[in-house]
């Protein structure tokens, strides 16, 4: 059950992630994974938030533009990709 419940939620978060992103594509010049954590809901792995990013960027939604310093305190100003909606 608790597999079964995971997945769902790994689901739901993911789809929600996703229309996040193109939410912030749309609304800001440049955004990062700092940005849709501080929108999204605590995701239940680490991974899930770079998973929907490039599910994004596969989708065509997004372009990478450069690197920055990351402001989440887990990442220890590791570099982070920044992101922009893509241009045809």
């Amino acid at each position: 059950m608790r597999a079964m419940a995971f997945e769902q939620d790994k689901d739901e978060w993911h789809e929600d992630a996703v229309a996040t992103i193109v939410g912030l594509a749309n609304s800001q010049e440049t955004f990062s994974a700092d940005d849709l954590r501080r929108e999204m809901r605590e995701p239940d792995e680490p991974s899930w938030p770079g998973r929907a990013i490039i599910a994004a960027k596969k989708a065509g939604h997004i372009e990478a533009v450069t690197y920055q310093p990351s402001q989440a305190k887990a990442r220890r100003h590791g570099a982070t990709r920044v992101w922009k909606k893509k241009t045809p």
